[in-house]
This record gives C-alpha cells, structure tokens and sequence, in this order.
C-alpha cells in the first residue's frame, strides 16, 4: 500500500496554466529608495498575485522565471514558471504538499524543485500567519525532483530519510548542490544530476544551507548558522566543490544569507538584517572577502538576489510595495571600483 501510495501522488496532475488579470509592468520610480537610484534602474514589480510569493530564479537565456508563490487553494508555495512576456504562467509542482527551492538546469530543458508531496500529512494548512513574511519550512519530508518546466515526467533524485532541498545545477548541468540532513546535521553536499554519488561538503556543526556553484563550478557560496550562542546570526561562506579550502566572506551579528553569484565570478550579492529581524537589506561582497557595500535601503524585507545570466539585472523578493512578499527586478549598476568595476 506504501508504494501504491507513493506511485499515485508522483503523477498527481501538473502543468496546470494559470491566468493572471493584467497588471502594469512599467518601471514605477516610487519603488526606489533614497540612494538605490546608485545601483537600480527600470525597477519594477514582477509578481502581483497571491498571498505570497518569491524565490525567483532566472532561466538560462534570461527570458523567464521560476518561482514559488501561495495562491489558489494550495496553502502552501508551489512552483511556478512565468515568461516575462506573457500574462499566463505554469505551475510546476503537483499542488499538493510544501515545494520550495526550483532552479532551471543550463543547457536541458529541464529543472529541479524540492517537495513533500509524497507525504500526505505534509497537505495539513500551516497555522495562521498574519505577518505575510517570505518563509519555509524544513520538513523532514522535503525530497529533490526534477522535471520538465511543465513539470512533467517528474522523477525523484533523493530518498533518504529526513530534509534534501535548497538544489542548484552546476554550470555544465552535471551535478547538484544541495542541503541535507541525512547524516544528523545540515549540511551541504552534492550529487550527480540523476541523484548518485552523494558527496557530502561541508562539516561544520549547525545549519549549513543555500548553496550555489560559482560561474566556473569549481566552489560553492552557502550561508551557515554555526554559532550556538547566537543562533539567529548567520554568515557567508565560499568553500571548493570538493569541501576543501573553506573561506568565511561576512564576520558581523546578524543573519547574512541568500547569497548568490555575480557571472564573472568576482563578487557576490546576499541579504542582511539592519537593526531587528523585519528589516533585511542586499550587500555585495568579494569573492575573496572584503568591504561590503549596501545597495537597498527599504525598511522591509529586501532578500533572495539573483543576477540575470548577462548580470545587467538583479532580481530579488522584497515587502517594499505592500507589505506582502513578491517579486521585483531592476537593471543594475555596479559600484565603480574593483572587483565590481567592469563587470
């Protein structure tokens, strides 16, 4: 009966297309903040619908967008593929369960997304939440799929008891990074793009998670919530694909996090708190460490950044406009001096 189970949810239906009623998508100056104007332009809002959504991550030739949003009679985020020049998007995930965490694969018509749609008791409403904050869960029911990006013919890459999701493609598409914890902790590890050779990277007692492989492929940026004494205080790291040569990027008492690779490799973007925990803002960071330079100045929740592929726009999830977490994207500026400076 468990396998029948198992068997008959892996093809719940999916690729449902869903209708989205016209929204203006002109840039609207009012969404800037004072001093943002330095790095953002053409700044506009990307999603509208729902009660939340964000994650967003771009597709190879940068003329669509995966993303996870609560909308419709599912309660909780499911996956979403969205054109940026069409009014109707597809959802990806079976709209059953929690999904998080898609990510298109370079080259295949492919992409990966992490969901406990095999586990019924996973479909239960989450309590009651006014606040309309980007979150997720770390259930233990979370396994990796992939699929097409109508999500069909998903096949299930993990297996082992407990969390895998937070997956990102290596740039050749060949392999996988991942936060697991099969092994007691939550930690980083990769694994070939159809779900062997589990390869586990980090070692470091805490919450290890995010990871994504930089433009060469050859290491991993992550965040890592490894001080007990301060649990909420998270900081960036960049280690080696193979877990060697681990180098810490942020030193400072807050929860830095979501960071994600500029294309030329030279720096990174990632979100950081700014006073109390409502209020998170983007920063730039060395690849090799150094000063770190601020380029939002909302009073919400500005997180999860993501460069396009030519690194011209940079697209993040944001509370600015309503209070409710969606998605928005702006053309990008880089700050004129090295690393940042021609790329």
């Amino acid at each position: 009966m468990k396998n029948f189970v198992i068997a008959a949810l892996l093809f719940l239906p999916i690729g449902f297309v869903v209708a989205q009623p016209g929204r203006p998508v002109t840039p609207r100056k009012s969404l800037l903040r004072p001093g943002e104007e330095t790095y953002f332009s053409n700044f506009r809002q990307v999603t509208f619908e729902g009660e939340r959504s964000g994650e967003a991550y771009f597709h190879p030739d940068g003329k669509k967008i995966c993303f996870q949003s609560v909308r419709g009679d599912c309660p909780h985020y499911q996956i979403f593929v969205k054109p940026f020049d069409a009014t109707r998007l597809v959802r990806v995930s079976p709209g059953q369960g929690l999904t998080t965490c898609a990510f298109f694969h370079p080259t295949r018509p492919l992409m990966i997304w992490a969901s406990t749609h095999l586990d019924p008791a996973s479909y239960r409403p989450p309590p009651a939440d006014r606040s309309a904050r980007y979150k997720w869960d770390k259930h233990a029911s979370f396994d990796i799929f992939m699929s097409d990006h109508e999500g069909k013919n998903p096949r299930r890459l993990t297996s082992t008891p407990g969390y895998d999701a937070e997956g990102a493609f290596s740039p050749d598409g060949s392999r996988i990074c991942f936060t697991s914890n099969r092994d007691g902790d939550l930690e980083i590890y990769t694994m070939a793009v159809d779900g062997s050779d589990a390869r586990r990277v980090t070692n470091s007692k805490g919450y290890d998670g995010g990871p994504f492989y930089s433009p060469d492929g050859k290491k991993i940026c992550f965040r890592g919530f490894r001080d007990p004494a301060n649990p909420r205080n998270a900081q960036i790291y960049v280690v080696d694909a193979d877990g060697t040569n681990e180098i810490q990027l942020t030193d400072t008492p807050r929860a830095n996090w979501c960071p994600y690779w500029h294309p030329s490799g030279e720096y990174l973007v990632f979100s950081a708190n700014v006073g109390d925990h409502r209020n998170f803002e983007l920063f730039l960071v060395p690849a090799k460490g150094g000063k770190q330079i601020q380029i939002t100045t909302d009073t919400g929740a500005d997180v999860l950044p993501v460069f396009s592929p030519d690194g011209k726009k940079l697209m993040w999830t944001s509370t600015r406009e309503t209070g409710k977490s969606q998605v928005f994207i702006a053309d990008f500026t880089p700050p004129g001096d090295a690393p940042y400076r021609g790329n």
